[in-house]
């Protein structure tokens, strides 16, 4: 019985390992799964049969790092979705309605992969009108919605929004800033990230002009947010960005004002940091 029983667990690593990813196979699966492109419930079901051929069924407890997600998932490789992607954004760009009608289906599968699939191909669509990109991450980002699909929404479905609609988002980040819950301050920290990064949106005053209640007074939830919006102004443009900290640190109920200095200091240049620095003190001082 001994030998029986090692011989079971020597097979279960083989029978559960993830199978071994053929480029030329997955390529082929992908296009195969494309030919449905128009066609979502039978898309739907061609795509789970793929992500269970290269899901990962084993487990493995004890691993470091991020906590897994709570939703289901195939914990397919990232390769797999990227394949599929490739595939499908020719579609979609010819035929954005039925990019869209699948975006919709993909996100309504309560699994992780398809959500994943559907935040990577709405950034995919053209942009125009902006409205039927926005209406879809408004009503996706929501606040019970996990992390995991949080990140996916923010990093992937604005790419073409970013760079065919920014005023657009400009328009929702000032929306989502206005509003009570963090929740939705925090979404609105983030999607600047990505305009202050892009060197083709010149616009800089309306950062400033967006941030600055929040640089006065700073709720401790949103500080991580806002230090990254700083951090990345700093880069961009360090000159504007301390002109701005220094404009901010003058005016009334600006208490918050000298940590954020203290804490993005080391992004400015060496003769501006002793400038922030003497701002600061100064206005310690006259409080």
């Amino acid at each position: 019985m001994r030998e029986t029983s090692q011989a079971k667990s020597d097979l279960r690593p083989s029978l559960l390992a993830m199978p071994a990813i053929q480029p030329a196979l997955l390529r082929q699966q992908a296009a195969e799964l494309a030919e449905h492109f128009a066609d979502p419930p039978v898309f739907i079901r061609s795509l789970h049969h793929l992500l269970g051929f290269y899901a990962d069924r084993a487990r493995h407890p004890g691993q470091s790092g991020a906590p897994p997600p709570i939703i289901t998932a195939y914990k397919v490789r990232p390769p797999v979705l990227r394949m599929i992607l490739q595939q499908l954004i020719p579609l979609a760009i010819e035929e954005p309605r039925a990019g869209l009608a699948l975006c919709d289906s993909l996100w309504a599968e309560p699994y992780l992969e398809p959500r994943l699939l559907a935040a990577m191909l709405l950034g995919q669509i053209p942009a125009e009108p902006p409205a039927q990109i926005l209406e879809r991450i408004l009503a996706w980002l929501a606040p019970n919605l996990e992390f995991f699909l949080i990140d996916a929404v923010m990093k992937n479905s604005f790419v073409r929004l970013q760079k065919e609609q920014p005023r657009s988002i400009v328009r929702l980040i000032q929306d989502w800033l206005a509003l009570k819950d963090p929740f939705y301050k925090q979404l609105g920290l983030r999607a600047l990230l990505p305009l202050i990064e892009n060197p083709e949106f010149q616009n800089m005053p309306v950062f400033f002009r967006l941030i600055q209640p929040l640089t006065s007074q700073t709720p401790s939830v949103l500080r991580p947010d806002l230090l990254d919006v700083l951090v990345a102004l700093a880069r961009r443009s360090p000159q504007e960005t301390g002109f701005f900290l220094q404009q901010t640190l003058n005016m009334p109920d600006s208490e918050d004002t000298a940590w954020l200095i203290r804490q993005s200091l080391d992004e400015f240049p060496p003769e501006l940091q002793q400038t922030l620095r003497a701002a600061e003190r100064q206005s310690v001082e006259n409080r």
